[in-house]
């Protein structure tokens, strides 16, 4: 028996029900001639009104919205309303895209905006960036960053043409002089370094009816800005030492005329010195006033000969202990030599040069621009402007380590009296041996020690 048979179908109920006449009445027919009972032709070409940026803009939702989810169903109470289905990407997914015409459908306001941003529902849904506290940005906070950050590097911009301006003005007071190579020994023979720059510096006591390159080389000091161990040395030549003069063929003290005293020095002890740069001692004391004076420690003995002395060290005054000391005051400190040695008279120039380095460190851009205004119309050098803002910017990158020597160093020395003059003899080649290990081989924490050492002795 056919398997419809044993579930009860009935095949002749089958041709009774086909055998039925479905037709519509034609007097329903007129009830209502708009209704289009002609179901095929409803079908309608779907229609793809995604836009480019992948988010359909007919995709619009009712604001106004049933309550938020969570709320009781009046239907049935132990039942909640059903979250939305998820935004249809086409609009021919709901059949009354294709007779709706939306194109009058009131915008929500902007009550309706912000009640419908705070439902539950529509999280996700807006593409409009928000902040933290999920309120829209306000307008305009990166132009003010953009505008505030321009106003910054207009400043700094400023600022950096003004120095550039201050220090060409102070550049324009320095006297320069050409670079003259030594005649007397050649280059190859000389101890030298890139990333070592040795500038001999030299105060001369000028009088007005000299010439300058006649004028006596009373202080030389070779200061040497070592940019390998990152730290500034200096080294003091005693102008008693007898040494060879290459230029006048003979031997004497140091202390001539300064002309020589780069050829000299580079001749007897074989180091390069890149240049020279010469002040008066007038400039001296105006460098130390336009930085408000150095602080130095005055012994007794050292404040009864500059007092004691007024024609000698120019009426000054000097007190006993640690005092702050005007540009007069400190190159009286720095001339005292009939109480001791001259090993102890350059010692003091050591101290008052390593003062004056400490308070450049402390002061303001102004104090150091006046310093070099006031100091620049006093000041001889061989270095052109830009070798000699070179050798300053080294000078500040190293200046925060200082170390000192002298020549002749310890034990390489003695007295002599030659053609009645009592003078300094030295061991040229020990003094030679040294002066290179001090300058180019001697890292900052050795020197340290040693002088730790030397102060206990």
């Amino acid at each position: 028996m056919p398997r419809f048979e044993q579930e009860g179908f009935d095949p002749r109920r089958r041709r009774e029900n086909d055998a039925l006449d479905r037709t519509v009445p034609e007097e329903d027919r007129q009830l209502d001639p708009e209704v289009d009972l002609d179901f095929n032709r409803r079908q309608r070409d779907v229609i793809d009104r995604q836009d480019e940026s992948g988010i359909n803009p007919c995709d619009y939702r009712d604001p106004y919205a049933s309550a938020p989810y969570n709320q009781k169903n009046d239907y049935d109470p132990n039942g909640y309303i059903e979250p939305p289905a998820p935004p249809r990407r086409f609009e021919s997914e709901r059949p009354a895209d294709f007779y709706t015409d939306r194109s009058n459908t009131p915008m929500p306001t902007r009550a309706h905006r912000e009640r419908t941003s705070r439902d539950p529902r529509t999280v996700g849904r807006s593409h409009t960036p928000t902040d933290k506290h999920g309120k829209p940005p306000k307008k305009g906070k990166g132009s003010k960053k953009a505008k505030v950050g321009l106003s910054i590097f207009c400043v700094l911009l400023a600022l950096i043409f003004i120095l550039v301006g201050c220090a060409t003005g102070v550049l324009g007071k320095i006297t320069y002089n050409a670079h003259k190579e030594n005649e007397y020994v050649t280059a190859s023979n000389l101890k030298s370094d890139p990333r070592v720059k040795n500038v001999l510096l030299l105060g001369v006591d000028a009088r007005p009816k000299d010439k300058a390159s006649a004028s006596r080389s009373d202080t030389m000091m070779l200061i040497s800005v070592d940019s390998v161990h990152h730290t500034i040395k200096m080294t003091s030549f005693l102008r008693d030492t007898w040494v060879y003069i290459p230029c006048k063929d003979m031997s004497q003290r140091l202390n001539g005329g300064y002309s020589g005293v780069v050829d000299t020095i580079e001749y007897n002890f074989g180091v390069k010195i890149d240049n020279y740069v010469v002040a008066d001692f007038e400039m001296f004391q105006v460098l130390v006033d336009a930085i408000g004076g150095v602080e130095v420690k005055v012994t007794k003995a050292e404040a009864k000969e500059v007092t004691g002395h007024p024609k000698r060290y120019g009426n000054v005054k000097l007190e006993a202990g640690k005092h702050n000391l005007t540009g007069k005051q400190a190159l009286a400190y720095c001339r005292i030599r009939k109480i001791d040695t001259d090993f102890v008279r350059t010692k003091r120039q050591r101290t008052v040069m390593n003062a004056i380095i400490k308070k450049m460190k402390s002061s303001n851009p102004f104090t150091l621009y006046k310093m070099a205004s006031n100091a620049a119309p006093y000041i001889e050098t061989d270095m052109t402007k830009s070798e000699l803002c070179s050798f300053v910017a080294k000078a500040g990158s190293c200046a925060t380590s200082t170390h000192q020597a002298r020549v002749p160093f310890p034990d390489t020395w003695w007295y002599d009296t030659i053609n009645g003059n009592s003078v300094i003899a030295i061991n040229k080649e020990e003094n030679k041996k040294q002066l290179i290990d001090f300058i180019y081989n001697k890292t900052s924490e050795q020197l340290d020690k040693e002088e730790a050492e030397a102060a206990k002795d």
